[in-house]
């Protein structure tokens, strides 16, 4: 097994301030949430009705983001506990393409079933922050997931444009390396691809951008059988 690196302090006090953030914000993001859907689901006025979806679409966003902090928050203590066990990995990343923030922004290209050894907790999560900060590259734009079991299992998110320059990129991977970058005005998701790097580390498999041909900048996630 290989182990990721944990190359941050678990007793820096900004852990448990972000920890605190994190659970006082998730109870007023819920009643965003439930309200925001009541509203769709009762209005007759069209434009109301585009607005809520557009809400929806945020308050997921934004849970996103919350959910990617307690993982980062997690990665640091070095409190993951994994639980191997059969996954679909087609299934797990077409139900995060369902999610409202992703819903309009996401292609796929993708098996039946692809089936790994994994915990299934921990790729979610994993594919769900390489998912959104995709769509914070894309801003408006579409972009492709493919997935592939033939010769290796490989993931690819593939962003319709070059994305974040190559002498950059290694800081997403980097705990709060997508700080710096936001602060050059690259817009990708605060929690950066950090926690989705040690998850996948620790599945054996590795995580790594590549130039497309066309132009475009694809991000490759590559998993053992």
């Amino acid at each position: 097994m290989v182990r990721p690196e944990r190359d941050v302090d678990p007793d820096d006090p900004r852990s448990d301030c972000l920890r605190l953030c994190v659970h006082d914000l998730n109870n007023p993001l819920t009643a965003i949430r439930v309200l925001a859907e009541l509203c769709r689901d009762t209005a007759s006025d069209p434009e109301l009705r585009r607005d809520m979806v557009d809400m929806l679409e945020a308050a997921d966003a934004a849970g996103a983001l919350l959910e990617g902090l307690s993982s980062l928050l997690r990665a640091e203590r070095n409190s993951d506990a994994f639980t191997w066990h059969p996954i679909d990995l087609s299934a797990v990343v077409r139900e995060i393409a369902s999610r409202p923030a992703l819903g309009r922004y996401v292609t796929l290209d993708l098996p039946p079933k692809v089936r790994i050894l994994g915990d299934r907790t921990a790729i979610a999560r994993a594919v769900t922050d390489v998912m959104m900060n995709a769509r914070r590259l894309a801003e408006r734009s579409a972009f492709r997931v493919t997935l592939r079991d033939q010769p290796v299992i490989e993931l690819r998110i593939r962003h319709p444009a070059p994305g974040v320059p190559a002498t950059l990129r290694q800081q997403l991977f980097e705990p709060y390396g997508a700080v710096a970058l936001r602060g050059v005005s690259i817009p990708v998701s605060v929690v950066g691809l950090y926690q989705a790097r040690q998850a996948i580390l620790a599945h054996e498999g590795e995580i790594f951008f590549e130039d497309d041909p066309s132009g475009a900048m694809d991000l490759v996630i590559r998993l053992p059988r």
